[in-house]
């Protein structure tokens, strides 16, 4: 049976006074409850899309906290974080021999140059008795979404439109920049190869059954319908405003990647910019 010390011997061990001892062990108990509430804190601002990862690197700065320690506390408050992509098996590819040469990037994450790869695709959701088509484009450098737009239909005028905001938010590009997509009819139509050309991009497509080619912007899809509040009750103009305020305001604005190193996209896009000077 393990002995119980009393406080005055525990102090008298430790070369210490009653106070300090007490003042000590209430400055503890005050420091641990600071922590836990900056990580309940932490995970309510973001609406429950950050898991231990990124409140680690949310709070490292300010707390001497393991990710371990965040784990038990979430688990404690019964705090799950929507994040996290269930892993898929991987089927057989097909033959992609004859399509090399139309997806021009290799390497995708190995480019570090803001703007010279951009990535597209359209994905539909579902709101209050209507569909909602987003065609967004990911810089995938930086991970910025440069430019979405948002449709009751997906015609080509969707992509075009997406397309025109990214050029237009980013007049400086550099040249030989990439713009890659699947081979959708709204990507392969005359009107947008046109486009595409005229700003400087040279056209790359996903070979046929091989999404991984467009991964970035796939990801994102994943990411979004995620973490973004439910839209199915909201009227389109509901729907759409709350799409491009999570885009906009939380996505590149405020939210950290583990992409690029657990940094906000237009932070990381700023600081590309000043190391390229």
């Amino acid at each position: 049976m393990a002995k119980s010390y009393s406080v005055g011997k525990v102090c008298a061990f430790l070369g210490v006074s009653r106070s300090d001892y007490y003042y000590k062990r209430v400055t503890l108990e005050s420091e641990k409850k600071e922590i836990e509430r900056a990580v309940i804190n932490c995970f309510e601002e973001n609406k429950g899309n950050y898991g231990r990862i990124r409140i680690y690197h949310t709070l490292k700065d300010r707390y001497s906290i393991s990710q371990h320690k965040i784990s038990r506390i979430l688990k404690k408050n019964g705090l799950v974080a929507k994040s996290g992509r269930p892993r898929k098996k991987s089927g057989t590819k097909p033959t992609e021999q004859q399509y090399i040469e139309e997806n021009l990037i290799k390497n995708k994450f190995e480019i570090t140059l803001p703007n010279y790869l951009w990535c597209s695709d359209i994905s539909e959701f579902i709101c209050y008795r209507a569909k909602v088509y987003v065609c967004a484009v990911i810089d995938v450098a930086t991970r910025r979404i440069v430019g979405w737009s948002i449709s009751k239909s997906q015609r080509q005028q969707l992509v075009q439109d997406a397309f025109k905001m990214a050029i237009g938010r980013n007049p400086n590009r550099p040249e030989g920049a990439v713009y890659h997509s699947d081979r959708g009819c709204q990507f392969t139509a005359k009107k947008t190869k046109e486009l595409v050309e005229e700003a400087g991009f040279r056209k790359s497509m996903s070979r046929p059954g091989t999404p991984s080619d467009n991964q970035p912007i796939e990801s994102f899809w994943k990411t979004l319908k995620c973490e973004m509040s439910d839209i199915r009750h909201l009227t389109f103009e509901e729907a759409s405003r709350t799409i491009s305020s999570y885009i906009e305001l939380y996505y590149n604005s405020d939210r950290l990647h583990s992409g690029i190193g657990y940094m906000i996209p237009n932070e990381f896009f700023t600081l590309l910019c000043v190391q390229k000077t």
